[in-house]
């Protein structure tokens, strides 16, 4: 609800990075490759009527790896 998102090695369970989206994050992250890299693609911008969370513009962010 924070807006941060966070990425884990799978093996060791240590953070790698994280990323501040500027509002809540919606619905699941989605992971692809385009033949040039692999990204990862997410919602951000929830607002919901039970968690105080910032009134922003709903917007896709699609991060490389």
């Amino acid at each position: 609800m924070g807006g941060n998102l966070y990425a884990f090695d799978a093996a060791k369970g240590t953070k790698l990075w994280s990323a501040d989206l500027e509002g809540a994050i919606a619905g699941g992250v989605v992971s692809y490759d385009t033949g040039a890299g692999q990204r990862i693609a997410v919602a951000a911008g929830m607002t919901s009527p039970i968690w105080p969370t910032p009134k922003i513009n709903g917007k896709v962010v699609v991060l490389g790896l």
